[in-house]
Parts: C-alpha cells; structure tokens; sequence
C-alpha cells in the first residue's frame, strides 16, 4: 500500500465526492488530514470518519475565495500540525450545460471565484510553506472539460486555466523540491453529478454509452490516482495533469462508427 505515514495533508472540499475519497484514502495511507469545506457539517462528519480510522484530523469551515480564509486554513493546520506537506485542491462548483447564451452572468464571477482563483491564493499559501520546508506536492483536481470542449463555458476555461497554473508552479518550484500536478476525472458518480442525475441535467445513459470502459467512475478511482501522485512512488513526477475518465478523451471519433 501507498505509504503517506507521518505526512500532513490540507483538502479543501474535504466534505462530499471526490475530496472526501481522498480524505480517507490519504488517511488510510498514514496521512494526518486537515478538512476544508464550505460546508462546517459535512468537514466534521469527514473528520471524525478519519479520526475513526486512527489518525489526526480537525474540520474547518471556509470559503477558499477569500484569502484570509485561505490563511485561516492553513494557520490552524500549521498550529495543529506545524507543517504541510500535501496540499488537495479540490473544491469546485460548476454550472448548467447551456449556450453561453443562456448561461446566467452571475456563474462567471462564482465559478471563477472557486474554480480558479481558490486554487491560485491556496496554491500561493501552500508554496510559501513548502519553500520553507524546502519540500511539497500540490495536486488540483481539474477535469476533463479543461482539456476537451464540453458545453460548459465558464467551468471548461477555468479548468484549463488551472492545468496551466499547475505546469507553471511545478516548473517555478521544481527546483525546490515542491511537485505539482493534476487529476483530470471524467464523469465521477459525486453527490453533485446524482443531483444532476435526478434533476435531469444529466443522461446516465448517454455518458455511459460515450465511455469507452462503459461506466461511470466511482470517488474511490480518482482518489487512488491522487494517493500516487501525492506519495513519494511519484517523487519525479511533476507538471503533468493526468486524465482519469475511463477512456473518454481517447474516443475522438470512435463513438461516430458501429463498433
């Protein structure tokens, strides 16, 4: 098993989905977890599941948009822990898969604000800390729509807007032994994506069909991804952002022919 004993992980969107996967997975491997999620209730329920795995964990809620909410997490993390080795990227909203036409104005500052801009001030935070302990890895978790057009036209630019944060970070911090990467999932069965589901705004059956594995990912896939990537097996590893979709950005025009 991936080994992450003694190390100290910061995950924001700790609480539900994919971050809550990693959460656990990171604390199965050893790592002690510091849970940032806006929502105060669903970190703590995080917490404690961690806590009941036999490692140190504390929930904090905050809003990574903000920046003294960013220090906020990483000032208790450091008091608690008096380091930060790992740091998780993982909070995100998204939007309605509309034209651009249609899509509400008020997305463009919400999806910007979290998307983008919390993983820039939290990855600014994290590089000071590493840079002092000469040591680090950040992982964002971005997603396919930032490498191929869905229609998604404020959540696919800031994806990609993170992918290139990612391989400029790991090219300023790699001399400072400081790694960064990112997960690209695809379709991923999160509380967010059900919700879609059932709403309407989604077709199951059609994302399946479309996968060339021909299902839908479980939380548990991306987290194992990110438990590699965080752990020393991946120590040189850095700039890469690596896609987790059950073959949907291999497709191209296969999906087009009866095969």
């Amino acid at each position: 098993m991936t080994d992450l004993n003694k190390k100290v992980a910061i995950i924001t969107g700790g609480g539900a989905g994919i971050g809550k996967a990693i959460c656990l997975a990171f604390a199965a491997a050893g790592a002690s977890i510091a849970v940032a999620d806006i929502d105060a209730q669903s970190a703590e329920e995080t917490a404690r599941q961690i806590q009941n795995l036999g490692r140190e964990s504390f929930a904090i809620a905050a809003d990574v948009s903000k920046e003294q909410d960013v220090d906020l997490i990483f000032d208790k993390s450091l008091e608690r822990f008096a380091k930060a080795d790992i740091l998780v990227n993982n909070a995100g909203i998204s939007h309605p898969a509309v034209s651009i036409l249609d899509l509400d104005p008020a997305y463009i500052d919400k999806v910007f604000s979290i998307d983008y801009k919390g993983v820039y001030l939290c990855s600014r935070r994290a590089g000071l800390e590493m840079l002092r302990q000469k040591a680090g890895c950040i992982l964002n978790i971005s997603s396919i729509a930032g490498i191929t057009p869905l229609p998604l036209a404020m959540y696919g630019p800031m994806k990609s807007a993170v992918n290139m944060l990612t391989r400029i970070l790991a090219r300023e911090w790699a001399q400072n032994n400081i790694r960064v990467n990112a997960i690209a999932p695809g379709y991923v069965l999160t509380p967010l994506i059900k919700d879609m589901i059932e709403s309407g705004q989604r077709n199951p059956d059609l994302i399946i069909d479309r996968t060339p594995m021909k299902k839908m990912l479980d939380p548990a896939d991306v987290a194992e991804a990110a438990l590699y990537l965080a752990s020393d097996s991946a120590r040189h590893i850095t700039g890469i952002v690596l896609p987790v979709d059950g073959g949907w950005l291999s497709d191209g025009g296969w999906s087009a022919y009866n095969r």
